[in-house]
């Protein structure tokens, strides 16, 4: 009996065993199943970084869950992580069935990461194993979008909503294309489409505000966009765009609640700030302003345009003594440090420039800026940056510290080697000379929607502008407003007697910014050129406006006028920091003969009006001379008679070495009457120009960001 109880206890035990081990298998099967339903709801939800983490550890219950791996994969794509991807795509691809869904996915991490001929490859097969696949079409059209052709992209969406007449993506995606073509009323057709068979998404009525919004329809779009906040409150996406609705109508103390809500909601939002100080300045409001800018600058101090902003509502309402100044000038200090270590002389100027421009009284920053002229061998201007300080220091202390008598030390030994110097032979103080050659003006045409940074086509002219105050050979001036179009910006131009005149507009994403220049004669009204301006990645926006600079000096031909004239020698008001080197030769003109060209680049003067050559032989910084040669028997040179560069040598200095790739490199003009580069830093720079517009780049705009923001 006892081993019968024995018997039947070790047969209950073994039975509570099998059974806790099937309920293990099946415990665990279900925790991962249910991991998976977790993760799909935090992805619906938008939250891609649960979800990954929920994926994940479903994953590791269970490796060969191919919806998960998808799943993983498309979480990844949203994060932009589109290595992963196409890594968790490849994995999905080995244990499920949705073929088609995971290859269009695959295309389009490719396309995001550069691979474009392998996404069409991709696009291309899952269309020739799935002719009516539409997910194939959408990788397709965003290719052609890429590549500028708009009609072939609105020709696969069209041909993606024949498969599918109710397809949002399609619809919304041929609205915006639409639209972005001009073809308002085609575009407001497929939108009410949309809004028809999808009444309950919020994105549908975001989107249809949007466009709404680049019609200048702000009634109509601040309607859409409250019904989409209305179908889902928490779409921040929308709160953001009726901001900037509210904005464009003026209503500035709205807006300023609006952005108090969403910072409420997340303090990080950089956007709301930025908006919240643009309203308060445009109420006058200006140390709230402030105040806003640079809490959102704290957050986020690479935003270029809100530093731009803030910047300018400084310069144009601080005392130049206020002491606030010096906090905001340590950004771009410490900028031109890190270029200083990076050996790039012009980034280096341009940041020292920058503070300067803020703290024009800091003698520290000046110092620094004085050292940098010193070590390209700017010497000339470095001992007048040493004599600006040592006034300043004398003004506010009688103590010497040890930097000043360095400096002073520094002064006197300079004044002795240049006792000799063409200044001091002719008389002439070279700064005090007024080298203004060229008169420039930049307008805007107003965007009517701007969701990154409302204003930025303003702030970014005035920026523009800015670029061109250590150019003194140009002067250059903005109107803050914006223009209607070309016609009245010529107007404006010709009656001011622009030489040339420049219409800038601007297009911005999270991470890209493209600068798009027309540059016009300010006589005739005829194009001048182009200037197509692409970057990515910190700085870019500065980097852009840096390059703008570069590429107008690059075609403005390098002018100057005489100054002084004995025994056939010349002394003229270029030299070292214009670019001039010995063996510059130059056309003698008429004083008042120079004209710029009618159509293209250049300038044109009448062979009656050549007086002779001038060939440089001694250079200075600021000054030069060398031999004229007059041109028939008489001599009827005067003085400011013009100079006009003809073809610059090699640019090497007296010891051989190269004077290019300096600081001051992009801030001169740099070619020649015709227009062609004259200098070997410009050469360069079109080389690379011309490098850059053939390169296969990757280029997004608003356009393409929102129909990838469709989902």
């Amino acid at each position: 009996m006892k081993d019968r109880f024995v018997f039947i206890k070790k047969v209950l035990f073994i039975i509570m065993l099998s059974g806790m081990a099937a309920s293990g298998l099946y415990a665990q099967s279900q925790t991962a199943y249910s991991l998976y339903q977790k993760a799909n709801a935090l992805q619906q939800r938008g939250d891609y970084y649960g979800a990954v983490e929920s994926y994940r550890e479903a994953l590791l219950l269970n490796p060969q869950y191919g919806d998960a791996w998808y799943n993983l994969s498309v979480c990844t794509y949203n994060l932009g992580e589109y290595d992963l991807c196409v890594e968790y795509a490849d994995n999905a691809a080995k244990y499920s069935r949705n073929v088609s869904e995971i290859q269009n996915l695959k295309g389009m991490a490719f396309i995001s990461l550069g691979r474009l001929d392998e996404a069409k490859s991709i696009f291309n097969e899952v269309l020739r194993k799935y002719p009516n696949d539409i997910d194939a079409r959408f990788g397709l059209a965003e290719l052609n979008l890429y590549s500028g052709s708009l009609t072939s992209a609105e020709r696969l969406y069209i041909d993606a909503l024949k498969r599918d007449n109710r397809n949002r993506k399609a619809l919304l995606s041929l609205a915006l294309v639409s639209a972005e073509e001009g073809k308002n009323d085609i575009a407001e057709r497929y939108v009410n489409q949309a809004i028809e068979y999808h009444n309950g998404d919020p994105e549908v009525y975001y989107l249809a505000s949007y466009l709404a919004t680049k019609r200048g329809e702000y009634e109509e779009a601040e309607r859409l966009v409250r019904s989409s906040i209305q179908i889902n409150s928490n779409y921040d996406k929308a709160y953001e765009l009726l901001a900037s609705i509210l904005y464009s109508q003026q209503r500035y103390n709205e807006v300023i609640d609006l952005c108090d809500y969403r910072i409420g909601r997340n303090r990080n939002l950089t956007g709301a700030w930025y908006l919240k100080g643009l309203s308060q300045k445009s109420l006058k409001d200006n140390e709230s302003a402030i105040k806003s800018f640079n809490t959102g600058l704290s957050i986020n101090p690479v935003d270029e345009v809100m530093r731009f902003a803030l910047e300018q509502l400084v310069d144009s309402t601080f005392a130049v003594e206020d002491s606030r100044r010096n906090a905001w000038s340590l950004f771009h200090i410490a900028k031109a440090r890190e270029y200083k270590r990076n050996f790039d002389g012009p980034s280096e100027r341009y940041e020292y420039q920058k503070a300067l421009s803020i703290d024009p009284l800091d003698t520290s920053i000046r110092q620094s800026f004085a050292d940098m002229l010193y070590r390209d061998g700017f010497y000339e201007l470095y001992l007048q940056q040493l004599k600006f300080i040592k006034n300043m220091r004398q003004a506010v202390s009688n103590t010497r510290s040890e930097q000043e008598t360095k400096n002073d030390d520094m002064e006197e030994a300079l004044e002795s080697l240049m006792a000799d110097n063409l200044g001091k032979r002719w008389n002439v103080d070279p700064f005090f000379l007024d080298k203004t050659r060229w008169n420039i003006g930049i307008y805007f045409v107003k965007n009517p929607v701007q969701l990154i940074h409302a204003d930025s086509d303003e702030i970014i002219a005035v920026a523009a502008k800015d670029m061109f105050d250590g150019v003194p050979s140009a002067s250059v001036d903005v109107r803050t407003t914006a223009v209607s179009g070309y016609g009245e910006a010529y107007r404006q131009a010709r009656t001011s007697g622009r030489d040339y005149f420049i219409i800038l507009k601007t297009d911005e994403t999270d991470r890209s910014f493209s600068l798009n220049v027309e540059i016009y004669s300010g006589r005739t009204g005829t194009k001048t050129t182009d200037i197509h301006i692409y970057r990515t990645g910190n700085d870019r926006i500065a980097k852009s406006l840096r390059r703008f600079r570069q590429a107008v000096l690059d075609i403005l031909p390098i002018r100057g006028k005489v100054l002084n004239e004995a025994s056939s020698t010349l002394l003229v008001d270029l030299g070292k920091s214009d670019g001039i080197v010995t063996g510059a030769t130059f056309d003698v003109v008429k004083k008042g003969s120079v004209k710029t060209v009618d159509t293209g680049v250049g300038v044109n003067y009448n062979s009656n009006d050549i007086l002779g050559t001038f060939t440089v032989t001694d250079v200075n910084e600021e000054i030069s001379q060398g031999l004229y040669k007059k041109k028939g028997f008489y001599d009827i040179l005067n003085i400011e008679d013009e100079i006009i560069l003809v073809k610059m040598p090699d640019a090497t200095q007296d010891d051989g070495q190269s004077i290019e790739g300096n600081a001051v490199t992009d801030t001169r003009p740099a070619a020649n009457s015709e227009g062609e580069p004259a200098t070997e830093v410009a050469v360069a720079a079109e080389r690379e120009s011309l490098k850059e517009s053939f390169k296969a780049q990757i280029k997004e705009s608003p356009l393409i960001t929102m129909i990838q923001s469709i989902i």
